[in-house]
């Protein structure tokens, strides 16, 4: 089983797979804080509303699950029906809250074909908004890739998911990774503000895009 996830602060988003088809069934599996209150709650929200204000994000979610107390669970979502790249959003409180952690996920009906060997792909950062040209910490995870320069770039939120080839069109920065198979690198937030994503590829020859997490800059 893949397992694509986002981590911050001891709360968690993660699926199974990064892509999905209009009206597919979406398992989440999610871990929050016991100090949330009972009405805390995650949506799917498009990739491209601003990040931060659970006010802002329930003007725009497409659909939502309260968490009525729970600090884990899985949650069942009905993939949106418009293509397009998207946000689970987790929120600490229906009244005024934060957002706290999010994960981001493509609806497309073209096919995203992944593979075991990238069971243990996984990104994580300690915060999930940035000031423009701020030092931003990545910890990573990979199994051992076999192909060519492996790396982790920075790519607009905007950008489709899955393809190396076209991520490469348009990261903003980058490293290779070589043969580890984790570590910690430093990059620096871009100047514009905006919501990106890292995104790690098993090769950059005509890879694939194996695991992302999203951040805001503002």
């Amino acid at each position: 089983m893949l397992v694509f996830a986002s981590v911050c602060f001891g709360q968690s988003l993660s699926l199974e797979k990064s892509h999905f088809k209009p009206g597919e069934t979406i398992k989440l599996s999610f871990t929050a804080l016991s100090s949330y209150e009972s009405n805390a709650w995650i949506g799917i929200v498009p990739s491209s509303i601003a990040h931060g204000s659970e006010d802002v994000n329930d003007q725009h979610d497409i659909t939502y699950q309260y968490l009525n107390g729970k600090t884990s669970g899985v949650l069942s979502f009905t993939a949106p029906a418009a293509e397009g790249n998207y946000d689970f959003r987790l929120h600490n409180s229906d009244n005024n809250g934060k957002e706290v952690a999010y994960f981001s996920f493509t609806v497309s009906t073209t096919d995203f074909v992944a593979t075991e060997t990238f069971r243990n792909a996984s990104m994580h950062l300690e915060k999930l908004v940035f000031s423009p040209g701020e030092k931003i910490n990545l910890y990573y995870t990979a199994p051992p890739f076999t192909g060519s320069n492996p790396w982790i770039g920075i790519v607009p939120s905007d950008k489709p998911h899955g393809s190396e080839t076209q991520n490469d069109q348009y990261d903003i920065s980058y490293q290779y990774i070589g043969s580890k198979t984790s570590g910690t690198l430093s990059f620096t937030a871009p100047t514009t503000p905006g919501n990106y994503s890292f995104r790690m590829h098993d090769t950059d020859a005509n890879g694939k895009e194996v695991s992302n997490i999203s951040f805001t800059v503002k």
